[in-house]
């Protein structure tokens, strides 16, 4: 079976769609699949070895060009994140040139590569081009990226005008071009993302270790916060003030930091989580996506600061539903605030007993190998 893997771009530093993309590479490759990409070389891009990568455009967010990181997280920790269109309008991929543009490459990517599948990780633009090229196609899902969910119809007239120019049915939302696929993959559970289907396969997430041994002796404290919610400086400064020299080891991962270790608080670029979070009392984060599913599955409860983002609003509440970990507002990042949450999750075990009961019922789903399995169903 041949391939084609279509990520997303996110025009700053993410964790996301392109980790995800190489796990599936590499599991595509194990099981003896031939795989290519059309993927934009953005911060995030990496070469795969023996992965052809075809060219693919980089959206300019708002449509404005030479933006720099700092200008652009400015913007993005300044804006209010309203649904998965407003964001896709936000980083310019469903501007109207650049979804003709992006559609173009990949459909060029298509006829020279002659693939069975497209997987489109989150990418709009890959579904259409599917359709035109008359191939299977599978994506990437999630229950926030669905018109009922949350939708901005007022930045549809864009990829509508090329819809109608290639005789394919326009749309209210961009939206509900998810729904053209032949198959939906969700990194998730049921139970945390309700979404129903035929065409839908939950598979918990992408990535896991092949065992899981968490301790009892829960001694180290991980925060990450990836862009655009907490500045570093104020996870930095908030989390030294509140266990600075106290029996926790703090690990903070961050890329905007020279590393550094003082006393008990270390601050890296990134660290070995598969190491960490077996002796976790508490995982802070943003509310991604990989980072909730990490802290479910080593059953560590977590302390989220989803910000203006619609995405991490939902993954936060999902925690907080499974009683799980806390939610806060970005003005409650304090180090007061903290360290109460994190001795109430030491005097109470409800949290870490929830969380490791989610986590085992996504681990249970299979993962990356089960995404691939149905992938080749449907091939």
């Amino acid at each position: 079976m041949r391939v084609l893997i279509a990520p997303m771009s996110a025009i700053v530093e993410t964790k996301g769609p392109f980790s995800r993309t190489v796990l599936l590479a590499n599991e595509f490759i194990k099981r003896g699949h031939e795989v290519a990409l059309c993927a934009a070389e953005d911060p995030n891009y990496h070469s795969i070895e023996n992965v052809k990568n075809y060219y693919a455009p980089i959206p300019s967010m708002l449509g404005i060009s030479k933006l720099t990181d700092k200008s652009i997280l400015k913007k993005s920790e300044e804006k209010t994140m309203n649904s998965f269109e407003e964001v896709l309008n936000f980083i310019g991929a469903i501007n109207e040139e650049f979804f003709a543009k992006d559609v173009y490459y990949i459909r060029k990517a298509i006829q020279e590569f002659n693939p069975d599948v497209i997987y489109s990780e989150f990418r709009i633009a890959a579904i259409v081009a599917a359709k035109l090229e008359c191939i299977k196609v599978a994506t990437g899902f999630s229950f926030t990226v669905r018109k009922s969910y949350a939708c901005n119809p007022e930045y549809s007239e864009g990829v509508n005008k090329y819809l109608e120019e290639n005789n394919l049915n326009k749309v209210e939302s961009v939206l509900e071009i998810f729904d053209w696929t032949d198959l939906k993959i969700v990194p998730s559970s049921y139970e945390i993302e309700p979404i129903d289907g035929e065409n839908v396969v939950f598979v918990g997430p992408l990535s896991s270790p092949n065992t899981i041994t968490i301790k009892e002796e829960k001694n180290k404290i991980v925060a990450y916060m990836g862009n655009g919610t907490i500045s570093p400086m104020k996870l930095i400064d908030e989390l030294t003030k509140a266990f600075e020299n106290s029996k926790y080891q703090v690990y903070i991962a961050t890329e905007q930091v020279e590393p550094y270790k003082k006393n008990n608080i270390n601050v890296n670029k990134r660290f070995d989580f598969n190491k960490l979070m077996p002796e976790a009392i508490v995982y802070i984060n943003h509310g991604g996506q990989n980072s909730i599913m990490t802290g479910l599955i080593y059953g560590v409860p977590q302390i989220i600061y989803p910000g203006k983002v619609f995405e991490r609003k939902y993954n936060a509440s999902s925690i907080v539903k499974l009683n799980a970990g806390k939610m806060l507002e970005v003005n409650d990042f304090d180090y007061k605030i903290i360290k109460g949450i994190v001795d109430e999750f030491n005097e109470n075990s409800t949290y870490a007993s929830n969380s490791k009961k989610a986590g085992e019922m996504l681990l249970n789903l299979g993962g990356v190998t089960e995404a691939i399995q149905a992938i080749e169903k449907l091939v």
